[in-house]
């Protein structure tokens, strides 16, 4: 039997055949892994590779038995000649497929060293597959890191063990007003000489420590790193990262400005959901714009012929400048005018009288609060020591401070107005469910009393045969007899659709309550509503009932009871 490297079987002749064959063959099937070969040419190189190299007549895949290679051209994997025999093995760059090696000569078994020689290219192939995976992960990172530089605010440089750079690169440089190539060859340290803290940052790195810091260039803002960079036989060399935080930290910083006045603006809204004067809700205005500014001080101010007065004050005026105040200011000027027009003034430090700066103010805004014609004109004011611009989110704040002051007094009528009506029947003009139920509550706390439950019969006769406003003036001719027949005292109440509620405090007679329903029914049948009628139940509390509840249950009950009867033959 021959030995693995000898060219005695048939064809192999012709082929390469030793370690340089095997080398030229591992050459091939690398420079195919690093190209654009589809699956098939690496199949066939690696196919070839183990057949020339095993000296074997097949090789074919394992299961389904496909050719992969063969020594000459007439042979064919299917089927295997009779006594042929197989050595199995994986290719590690071809999917870890399971291949076999064939030779159809009996006479040929493989050896040892056949399956030493197996393990051996399998390694070569292993790490030649390694190698390749590494170098496209480098390619593709290089890639990532070159996207990076081209479309983020980055700056990349290194510098070697001497301080020099070696490169500088990234979109970063632009904002710096740098080109490509303009930092190479220079000291990083002379670099970045005037930047405080960077010089200690790049020496710490070439002392072999990873830092990172915010770093001010110019009018631009870096998130810096520093890293050493080896060999370690040669110390000092530094990698530099840098991203532009600038527009980051400028939108965090407007965020946060927007937050905090977003904060102010709904406090300032809640100050109109507080029922309290009008000079509790400008105290707490003031105090408010006072704390959103962090310093400073703020006056109300109303207008009397010829002069602003203060009315409240809030924060830390500067004591000359707060006697000044308190003396008054003429509305002569022309901001005193511009303000007596309804136009807001902002003014800053160089538009301030040099007097009142040297006391301490920089900025004064001035607003008008109108109100009516009763209490006049209202200024709201707001000073501090810096900084002397007033931003155009600050006057909005200031604006909605001063409309706030503006609103509060007519949202107190407001809420009054309202808190009238919720407890109000529009119909009638009667107490509601809702007023009904407090002033129930509030009888049963107060001691003794009466209710009555009362239905307004014929009221659907009434909508269906003459219409809904004709069914509308009954409900009204109703309440005006039941006001009228248990006013005053007594409270009437509409609950809605033909339900009526009396409430009377003491121990009135249950007759005596009766009686006046049915003379409230008169009433409104001598009106012109000759079929109304009314229905009614009675109820004492505390001696038949002690719970709202309870009372009303009762009432009712009675009152159907009493319907229930008109109804029998």
């Amino acid at each position: 039997m021959n030995g693995p490297g000898r060219a005695e079987h048939p064809g192999s002749q012709a082929l390469p055949t030793g370690t340089p064959g095997v080398l030229e063959r591992l050459a091939q099937l690398g420079e195919l892994l690093d190209g654009p070969a589809d699956v098939t040419d690496i199949q066939a190189a690696a196919a070839t590779l183990l057949g020339e190299a095993l000296r074997a007549d097949l090789i074919v895949q394992a299961g389904g038995g496909r050719l992969l290679w063969a020594v000459r051209a007439d042979l064919s994997a299917a089927p295997l000649p009779e006594g042929a025999v197989t050595l199995a093995f994986t290719v590690p760059c071809c999917e870890s497929a399971e291949w076999l090696a064939v030779r159809q000569d009996p006479q040929r078994p493989w050896t040892a060293q056949d399956q030493a020689l197996v393990r051996t290219l399998g390694q070569l192939l292993r790490q030649i597959e390694v190698r390749r995976q590494q170098r496209r992960t480098v390619e593709a990172l290089e890639r990532q890191l070159q996207l990076a530089l081209n479309t983020a605010p980055l700056l990349l440089w290194a510098a070697d063990p001497d301080g020099t750079v070696q490169l500088a690169a990234g979109r970063g440089l632009a904002a710096l007003h740098l080109r490509a190539g303009q930092l190479e060859g220079r000291s990083i340290h002379d670099l970045l000489s005037g930047v405080p803290r960077v010089p200690d940052l790049v020496r710490r790195a070439q002392q072999g420590e990873t830092v990172n810091d915010l770093v001010q260039v110019g009018p631009r803002t870096f998130e810096s790193w520093y890293l050493p960079l080896p060999p370690p036989d040669r110390p000092g060399s530094v990698l530099g990262i840098g991203y532009d935080v600038t527009e980051l930290l400028e939108s965090r910083q407007a965020a946060q400005t927007a937050q905090r006045q977003a904060e102010t603006l709904l406090k300032l809204s809640r100050v109109l959901d507080d029922q309290q004067t009008l000079s509790r809700a400008a105290q707490d205005v003031l105090a408010l714009i006072v704390t959103h500014f962090g310093s400073g001080w703020a006056a109300l101010w109303t207008h009397v012929p010829g002069w602003f007065r203060l009315i409240v004050t809030h924060g830390d005026a500067p004591p000359a400048l707060q006697a000044f105040q308190e003396r008054g200011i003429p509305d002569s000027d022309r901001y005193g005018q511009a303000l007596l027009a309804g136009q807001a003034v902002f003014l800053s430090g160089e538009q301030l009288p040099g007097a009142v700066r040297a006391l301490g103010l920089q900025a004064a805004a001035m607003m008008p609060v109108t109100l009516d014609a009763v209490t006049g004109p209202r200024i709201l004011t707001v000073y501090r020591s810096d900084p002397p611009v007033w931003t155009d989110s600050e006057r909005d704040l200031l604006f909605a401070a001063a409309r706030t002051v503006q609103v509060a007094h007519r949202r107190l009528e407001s809420l009054q107005r309202l808190q009238t009506e919720a407890a109000t029947d529009p119909l009638t003009g009667l107490g509601n469910r809702r007023a009904f139920e407090r002033a129930l509550r509030d009888s049963l706390q107060a001691g003794p009393c009466l209710l009555i439950s009362t239905d307004l019969d014929g009221l659907k006769r009434v909508n269906d045969t003459e219409g809904h406003p004709r069914g509308d003036a009954l409900l009204r001719a109703f309440a005006s007899a039941l006001r009228a027949t248990f006013q005053p005292g007594a409270s009437v109440f509409r609950l809605g659709g033909d339900e009526f509620m009396v409430i009377v405090p003491g121990v009135p007679a249950v007759a005596w309550a009766l009686g006046g329903v049915v003379r409230a029914a008169r009433s409104v049948q001598q009106a012109g509503f000759g079929g109304a009628s009314a229905s009614a139940g009675v109820a004492r509390a505390p001696d038949e009932a002690q719970t709202a509840g309870d009372l009303i249950h009762l009432s009712d009950a009675r009152m159907y009871d009493m319907k229930a009867a008109r109804r029998l033959p």
